[in-house]
């Protein structure tokens, strides 16, 4: 093999999440903290989870909820607002946190948008913003691991074609936040050598 040529694997790739997916996460995770103390469901029952793109604000994302409210003035009455959250990520340290957020309602009853500003303003303190920071980095090992494991495992993709690859890093580049979609962009760096076994009929 000639002496300087490069074996480096360099991959960069765009991982879409569409919002009907993380929608189904956040709905799933607003379930499981139902019981927990300080939790929403003190206040309201979740009816309907959505996230949207709204380009008429200055944030990332728009977090929709439909909510049944439990307090006395609004017993029963389903309430609709909107969480608009602004996120920022360090590619460096892998540290992804929650930036800024605005709580909004939408409903007609403008006492109504007060009230549950004030309450959603509460439970975002005390159960978001104590959460919003999050290292990725042990996630990022633990994919990469998985990665390298499967690699292994899976060294003749065809007949007759054997690949050692190794992979050294897994990085998060930055986050895209489209109308319909997050896009995740990887960048993936390692060492791949493919040898031919057998030459195909």
């Amino acid at each position: 093999m000639i002496e300087d040529y490069q074996k480096g694997l360099i991959l960069n790739i765009p991982v879409k999440l569409p919002y009907a997916v993380l929608e189904k996460v956040i709905e799933e995770k607003m379930q499981e903290e139902d019981e927990e103390e300080n939790s929403i469901a003190e206040y309201a029952e979740v009816k309907f989870v959505w996230l949207e793109k709204n380009p008429e604000v200055d944030y990332d994302i728009t977090l929709g909820l439909r909510l049944k409210a439990k307090t006395f003035l609004f017993k029963n009455k389903e309430l609709e607002l909107k969480i608009h959250l602004k996120f920022n990520f360090d590619p460096v340290t892998n540290q992804f946190s929650l930036e800024d957020y605005e709580a909004v309602g939408e409903n007609q009853n403008k006492l109504m948008n007060k009230i549950v500003q004030i309450i959603l303003n509460k439970f975002l303190q005390k159960k978001v913003l104590q959460k919003s920071k999050q290292n990725l980095s042990e996630k990022l090992q633990q994919e990469l691991t998985k990665i390298n494991s499967k690699l292994k495992e899976n060294n003749e993709p065809a007949e007759g074609l054997l690949v050692d690859a190794q992979l050294d890093q897994l990085n998060i580049s930055h986050f895209e936040f489209a109308p319909q979609d997050l896009y995740v962009y990887l960048s993936l760096t390692g060492e791949a050598a493919m040898e031919v076994t057998k030459i195909p009929d």
